[in-house]
């Protein structure tokens, strides 16, 4: 049997982006020491995470889909605890980071979902 899904009709990978480019631009006002490591480390985290969804997307059987949506919620989970560790300076950055962790939690809630439920074999 062989999977066809499409990552641009899977709501799961727009909000993954959404949180993808969040996070870059909350990486972008960190400051002080190990700042750039810490950034780095939460945009590619971030960016696993779309990228693994694309790549369950692009391989043929649901095993294969399943095994790269377990990649996407390790990387998701990483994410989290990324953005527990960021200590906001600003009200604007508070902001942010809140929306970026409930809308990380989305991903999270949405990927267990897409594993339990993936597209139709055609």
């Amino acid at each position: 049997m062989v999977l066809y899904a499409d990552p641009r009709r899977l709501r799961v990978s727009a909000v993954a982006e959404e949180v993808a480019n969040g996070c870059a631009e909350l990486a972008k006002t960190f400051r002080g020491p190990g700042a750039f490591a810490r950034g780095d480390q939460l945009v590619r985290a971030s960016l696993s995470i779309v990228s693994n969804i694309a790549e369950a997307c692009g391989r043929g059987t649901v095993p294969d889909f399943r095994r790269f949506l377990l990649h996407a919620r390790g990387s998701t989970q990483e994410v989290l605890a990324q953005l527990r560790l960021v200590k906001p300076t600003t009200e604007e950055d508070r902001r942010l980071v809140r929306s970026l962790q409930s809308r990380t939690v989305l991903v999270l809630k949405m990927l267990n979902r897409l594993y339990g439920h993936p597209p139709p074999d055609r």
